[in-house]
């Protein structure tokens, strides 16, 4: 069976760590709110700093607020960071929580005293309806329609949905464990990867936050669905169950 993809990935080079690109939070990280938690400690906080670690263009895409955007995968992001005011109380995000887990980090060890990370990233915050500033003039585009997505769970009896993205390195780490799989169980289960940037409205509409997330779908239905990564054998331990 060929192993379907939405999008080619992309390996990023960055740090590499294996938890989920919304749970790999380091000890050193202050404080995880969940979105609606996020918000209102953002609103009662006065002397803040809103930092945005995603890139320039998903910054473009929609961002909080006052958000300021320094991309993580800058080669002097510690650099950028090291000059804010270490006074302010720091708010992070990005797309699903790995990266700003990891920024969040580096900015405790940097000397921020008080650092909030955003659980799930702007895609739990927007699934909560919070207010996203867009300074691009193009909507985000879903090349994966939830017409397509109904079409492919009704086609499927048994399916494995990866939702992934390319800048994240635990959904690049499964890759070949999926693929693998596939090949061995082909005709038994198909496996399809989406990418989580060209499926906006139908991530929204499943509640889709960190990634990867895997589901597993039998005659239309879901019966599993996982956050984070997961080694091959725990994939195999999904798909027997």
């Amino acid at each position: 069976m060929k192993f379907n993809t939405i999008i080619s990935t992309t390996l990023f080079a960055t740090t590499l760590f294996f938890h989920s690109c919304s749970n790999g939070v380091s000890k050193d990280a202050n404080t995880i709110l969940q979105a609606k938690e996020y918000a209102t400690k953002l609103k009662e906080t006065e002397n803040s700093f809103v930092l945005d670690v995603r890139t320039p263009e998903e910054f473009e895409s929609g961002h909080l607020k006052t958000a300021a955007n320094i991309n993580f995968y800058d080669d002097n992001f510690r650099e950028q960071i090291a000059k804010i005011d270490k006074q302010k109380t720091i708010f992070v995000y990005c797309k699903g929580g790995g990266r700003s887990a990891e920024a969040a980090s580096q900015l405790a060890n940097a000397g921020f005293k008080n650092v909030y990370d955003l659980n799930g990233g702007i895609m739990a915050w927007d699934n909560e309806n919070l207010p996203i500033v867009t300074t691009s003039n193009t909507p985000p585009t879903d090349k994966f329609t939830q017409q397509d997505f109904e079409k492919l769970i009704s086609e499927n009896k048994f399916l494995l949905i990866d939702f992934y993205a390319t800048w994240c390195i635990p959904c690049k780490k499964m890759e070949p464990s999926l693929e693998k799989i596939s090949n061995e169980f082909e005709g038994k289960i198909v496996i399809k990867r989406i990418n989580v940037d060209e499926a906006p409205s139908l991530c929204k509409a499943l509640k889709i936050e960190g990634i990867p997330v895997i589901a597993i779908y039998k005659n239309g239905k879901e019966t599993i669905r996982t956050e984070g990564f997961k080694s091959e054998e725990e994939l195999r331990k999904m798909i027997a169950q």
